[in-house]
C-alpha cells in the first residue's frame, strides 16, 4: 500500500485556514439566523470585539476535549458522556437528546426517541473536527461523524449531512477541485437520503444554467421545509453558494442570503474554503475584524477552552497524529512537500457506510467492557418502534443479540434484573461457539410506581471449567411513558392511551383522522414547587387548563414548533406550579392538516444551573 504524505506547516495551515473560516462564516451569518427571505448582505451585520459566539464552534470544542480525554477511539458512547457532562444547550434536538441522556439513554437511541428534530442541522455543522483529525481520509472522518450525529439526530438526516461535510473537508486536505469533493461527499451518504437528493437536484440546476436565485427558489420548491434549521435546504444552500460564488466572500455571502439557517451554511462555508485555501489566502476584508480569538457561548463550560485559533489547532493536530496510529492510516507526517493529489489508498483506506444499515432504536455493546475492537462479545439491545419507554403496569418485550465474535466458545447465562415490584425474565442458558449468536426477547411488567427512569441491568454470566469465572454488568435504562384520556370529535367517553413519549399520538389511539374538536386530560405530577414553562406545541388551535384554570388558549393556525427554547408565545404559559398532582386538559381543534401535539414541561430563561429553558424529567404524566 502506498503511503501519502502531509507536510506538518501545510497540515497545520490548513487545519488553521478551516477554523478561520468557520469563525468568519458564523459571525457573517448568526445576526440573521432564521430569517427566511432572501437576503441582500453585503458584509457583516453585526460586530463586536471579535468573533461572534456560536455553537457551530462550541461542540467542536468540546469534541476536542473528548478526544484528548478518551482518545481516538472514542464513540458515540463517550461523546454523550461529554454532552450531559460540558452542553447546556435548550436547541431543537441538542434539547432532547439531553433530556434522553440525562435519563439513563445512549446513543443512538437517546438521539433517536422522541425527538421531533433529528433532520435539522444541528449535527452537520460540527463536522469540520472529524475532518481536520482525519485528513485525506474521508471514510474515517464520515465515522466519526455518524459518532457524533447519533447523539441528537440518530435516525434522521442530520446525520447524513455531517458526514457528507465531514467526507468533503476531509479530502479538501488533498483535493481542491470542487466538483470532485461534492462527489465525495455523496458517496459517503444513502442516494435516497433527502440530503443526497437536495444536492444533486442543485448540481443538475446549476448545470442548467439557473441563476443563484432561481436555485433558491428551486430548492425550497422541492426540498424545501418550514422549520428554517431542517438540514437538506440548508446544505444545498452552503453548496449554492460554493457553486455560484465568484470568490471566498462572495460564496459565503450568497450562502447567507439564501436564508434560513444562515449562520450554518456559512460557517460551514467558510470552513471548506478556509481548508482548501488557508489562512494566508483568505480576505483580510473578512479576516480582520474577527482575528484569532475564540469566543464561545456560557452554556459551554467544565473544561479547559482553548484561548484561540492557534492554540485550537495545535490541539487538533496533535489529536490528528494520535489518529493516525491508532487507524494505521497510510500517511506520513513531516517536512517533505505534501501529496499532490487524493491517493485512491487513502481516500478509500476506511468505508463506514454498513452504518447506515444500523437500526437507530438498538444500541450496541462491545464485551468486555471498555473493548474497542469487537473481538469479544457483541451485545445488541433493540427496544422497538415505540422505545425504551414503558408505562405503569405495562409489559414491554425487548430484544436482545448475542454475537460471539472471539476464537473461543461462551459458556454461562444470560440474567436480568429488574426494579423491585417488577416482573421480568431472571436467566437463560448461554451457550455460544465461535461465530455463533443467540437471540432472546425478555418481556418486563412494571409496578405500580412511576419514575423519570427505571434501571435495569443485563449480566452475561461466563461460566469456565463448569463453574463461575466472571460476568459482564450492562446498565439499560427505560423512561417513564406519559398516561392520557383522549376524546376524540365522535367520542362521548374517554379513552385510556399510553403515549411512549411527549407526542399525543390523536391519530393512532383513536383511529380517526376527522377534523374536529380533539381532548386528552392527565394527572400531571411535579415533584417540588418551581417555576414552569409549560407548552402544548401544535399548529392547530388549543387550549390548556390547569385545575380547572385556562392557562393557554391560542385561537390561531400558527406553524408547528415543539422546541423548547422557540415555541409559539401564544401556546405556552409560565405558571408557579405547587408540588403534587395537577389535572391538566387540552382542547385541540383539528382542520384538515394532520393533528400534532407535544407536550413539553421545561424550565423558564432564568435558572442558576444547568442553563435555560432545559426539560424537566422529574415531572411525570401519570
Amino acid at each position: 500500500m502506498g503511503v501519502s504524505k502531509l507536510n506538518e506547516t501545510e497540515y497545520y495551515r490548513k487545519i488553521y485556514g478551516g477554523w478561520l473560516g468557520k469563525n468568519i462564516g458564523g459571525t457573517l451569518g448568526y445576526p440573521v439566523e432564521g430569517r427566511m427571505e432572501l437576503l441582500d448582505l453585503t458584509y457583516y451585520p453585526q460586530l463586536s470585539d471579535g468573533p461572534l459566539p456560536n455553537d457551530d464552534l462550541d461542540l467542536q470544542i468540546v469534541w476536542l476535549h473528548a478526544l484528548e480525554q478518551y482518545g481516538a477511539r472514542l464513540t458515540a458512547a463517550e461523546l454523550g458522556q461529554e454532552w450531559m457532562e460540558h452542553v447546556f444547550f435548550p436547541f431543537d434536538e441538542y434539547g432532547y437528546g439531553l433530556a434522553n441522556m440525562r435519563r439513563g439513554l445512549v446513543p443512538p437511541v437517546a438521539g433517536w426517541f422522541n425527538n421531533p428534530f433529528a433532520d435539522c442541522m444541528g449535527s452537520p455543522i460540527r463536522s469540520e473536527i472529524w475532518a481536520m483529525i482525519a485528513p485525506g481520509c474521508p471514510g474515517i472522518a464520515a465515522y466519526y461523524a455518524y459518532q457524533d450525529a447519533v447523539v441528537d439526530h440518530a435516525g434522521g438526516e442530520g446525520v447524513y449531512g455531517e458526514m457528507f461535510f465531514a467526507a468533503i473537508e476531509s479530502a479538501a486536505f488533498f483535493e481542491t477541485d470542487r466538483d470532485r469533493l461534492i462527489q465525495i461527499g455523496l458517496t459517503y451518504i444513502p442516494e435516497e437520503c433527502r440530503t443526497a437528493k437536495a444536492v444533486r437536484a442543485l448540481l443538475q440546476w446549476y448545470k442548467e444554467g439557473k441563476t443563484w436565485t432561481e436555485a433558491r427558489e428551486l430548492v425550497l420548491e422541492h426540498h424545501g421545509h418550514p422549520n428554517f434549521t431542517d438540514a437538506p435546504q440548508n446544505i444545498a444552500f452552503t453548496l449554492l453558494g460554493w457553486l455560484y460564488g465568484e470568490d471566498f466572500g462572495d460564496a459565503i455571502l450568497k450562502a447567507v442570503n439564501c436564508g434560513y439557517d444562515t449562520d450554518c451554511t456559512a460557517a460551514t462555508l467558510g470552513a471548506i474554503l478556509g481548508i482548501i485555501l488557508g489562512p494566508e489566502k483568505l480576505p483580510e476584508r473578512w479576516l480582520k475584524p474577527v482575528g484569532d480569538r475564540i469566543a464561545v457561548n456560557a452554556p459551554i463550560k467544565g473544561f479547559p477552552i482553548p484561548e484561540t485559533l492557534d492554540e485550537l489547532t495545535a490541539r487538533t493536530l496533535k489529536i490528528g497524529k494520535e489518529v493516525a496510529a491508532v487507524w494505521h492510516i497510510p500517511i506520513e507526517f513531516g517536512q517533505e512537500s505534501s501529496s499532490q493529489e487524493l491517493q485512491p489508498e487513502l481516500a478509500e483506506f476506511y468505508d463506514p457506510r454498513w452504518l447506515w444499515n444500523y437500526s437507530f432504536q438498538s444500541n450496541r455493546y462491545l464485551l468486555p467492557k471498555g473493548t474497542r475492537s469487537n473481538v469479544g462479545l457483541e451485545l445488541i439491545v433493540d427496544y422497538g418502534d415505540q422505545g425504551p419507554s414503558i408505562g405503569r403496569g405495562q409489559s414491554k418485550r425487548i430484544a436482545v443479540t448475542l454475537i460471539n465474535r472471539s476464537t473461543e466458545a461462551w459458556e454461562g447465562s444470560l440474567r436480568l434484573t429488574v426494579p423491585e415490584g417488577w416482573l421480568g425474565l431472571t436467566e437463560e442458558k448461554l451457550d455460544l461457539k465461535p461465530n455463533q449468536e443467540a437471540s432472546w426477547t425478555l418481556q418486563v411488567t412494571s409496578g405500580d410506581e412511576i419514575k423519570s427512569c427505571y434501571p435495569l441491568q443485563l449480566e452475561v454470566v461466563r461460566h469456565h471449567d463448569g463453574h463461575f469465572w466472571n460476568a459482564e454488568a450492562v446498565p439499560v435504562y427505560l423512561v417513564s411513558a406519559t398516561h392520557w384520556q383522549l376524546r376524540g370529535p365522535s367520542d362521548s367517553e374517554w379513552r385510556e392511551a399510553v403515549m411512549p413519549g411527549n407526542r399525543i399520538d390523536f391519530a393512532g389511539a383513536l383511529q380517526t383522522s376527522e377534523a374536529g374538536l380533539y381532548r386528552a386530560a392527565t394527572t400531571l405530577y411535579n415533584p417540588d414547587s418551581r417555576q414552569i414553562r409549560l407548552i402544548a406545541a401544535t399548529a392547530s388551535p388549543v387550549k390548556a387548563y390547569l385545575n380547572g384554570k385556562l392557562i393557554i388558549q391560542d385561537e390561531q393556525e400558527t406553524e408547528f414548533m415543539p422546541a423548547f427554547h422557540r415555541a409559539v408565545p401564544g401556546k405556552l404559559a409560565e405558571i408557579k406550579l405547587p408540588a403534587g398532582e395537577h389535572r391538566l386538559e387540552f382542547e385541540v381543534v383539528k382542520g384538515d392538516a394532520s393533528l400534532e401535539l407535544y407536550v413539553l414541561p421545561v424550565s423558564v430563561k432564568n435558572t442558576k444551573t444547568p442553563g435555560p429553558y432545559y426539560f424537566y424529567t422529574d415531572v411525570l404524566f401519570t
